[in-house]
């Protein structure tokens, strides 16, 4: 039996590996990856010790899901899709357990869009090309850096903030005409 020099492995042979059940694989995973999942917690304004836990919940999920990898996708673009979720589920569970212990916010005011302000983004932004699409989405929905984008997309940090500068001059043009 040869051994296997994991960190000379790609993230996809990784994950391909993990799901084969190479344990060892998700060591190098979380030695490569878990700085950059920490920093992108704390640019989303989480704690030093809720990003920490975050980190270990992505990891976690990571193994979980390991069987579901598409190797067809970047291994560090299906990571960030797990860590954007395991983010967002984080926030709602520290928000639900905030309001069962603080009454006041039931009555106060929702302060979300309206389903014709969605409705309307939604039609605006499907006048925009498939890979535009993709990069607005990564930039303003789920709230990436342009070398995040850059580097899942792997294109140049410049590409990426001159497609985002594109789309926009051409959303604010068609905005103002509806």
């Amino acid at each position: 039996m040869t051994k296997i020099n994991f960190q000379n492995l790609s993230d996809e042979e990784l994950l391909l590996k993990l799901a084969e059940g190479e344990t060892t694989a998700l060591d190098h995973l979380y030695l490569r990856h878990s700085g950059r999942i920490l920093s992108y917690s704390l640019k989303r304004g989480l704690a030093r010790e809720r990003a920490d836990d975050l980190l270990q919940i992505v990891f976690l999920q990571l193994y979980r899901k390991k069987h579901l990898y598409d190797p067809r996708h970047s291994a560090l673009a299906w990571i960030y899709v797990i860590t954007r979720s395991e983010l967002k589920d984080y926030r709602n569970r520290e928000i639900k357990d905030y309001s069962e212990w603080d009454d006041s916010l039931s009555q106060e005011e929702m302060k979300t869009p309206t389903i014709e302000v969605k409705e309307e983004a939604e039609a605006l932004l499907n006048e925009l090309k498939p890979r535009e699409q993709e990069v607005m989405k990564l930039r303003y929905l789920d709230e990436l850096e342009y070398n995040e984008i850059a580097e899942i997309l792997k294109e140049s940090e410049s590409n990426i903030r001159q497609i985002v500068s594109r789309s926009l001059r051409l959303l604010r043009g068609l905005g103002k005409k509806s």
